[in-house]
C-alpha cells in the first residue's frame, strides 16, 4: 500500500483474509449488484465529482479513517450512499 504520511501520517497495510476465506473482491453478490445498478440508474442524474466530493465528506463527518486507506469496496459504498442522500433530497 502506498504511504500516506502527508494525510494521515501512516502506512496502510491490506486487510488480512483468514485461513481459506474467500476474498471478497472475487464475489460481487446481491448487495454488489445492487449498489452497481442503481449507480447505472442515476449516472444521468448526478455527476460523479460531486458524487466523489459528497462521499469522501459524509466519510470525513462519521470516521476519523483516512480516505486513500479504505479498500476500493468501502469506498464503492461510500459513493453508494452519496448517491442515495443526493438523489432523495
Amino acid at each position: 500500500m502506498a504511504d500516506h504520511s502527508r494525510c494521515c501520517a501512516r502506512k496502510h497495510e491490506p486487510a488480512r483474509r483468514a485461513g481459506g476465506a474467500v476474498a471478497a473482491d472475487e464475489k460481487v453478490g446481491s448487495i454488489g449488484y445492487t449498489i452497481a445498478e442503481y449507480a447505472h440508474r442515476v449516472r444521468y442524474q448526478l455527476h460523479d465529482d460531486l458524487v466523489e466530493r459528497h462521499a469522501r465528506e459524509l466519510h470525513q463527518r462519521s470516521s476519523y479513517d483516512c480516505w486513500n486507506g479504505l479498500s476500493d469496496r468501502d469506498q464503492e459504498l461510500w459513493r453508494h450512499m452519496a448517491r442515495l442522500d443526493l438523489s432523495h433530497r
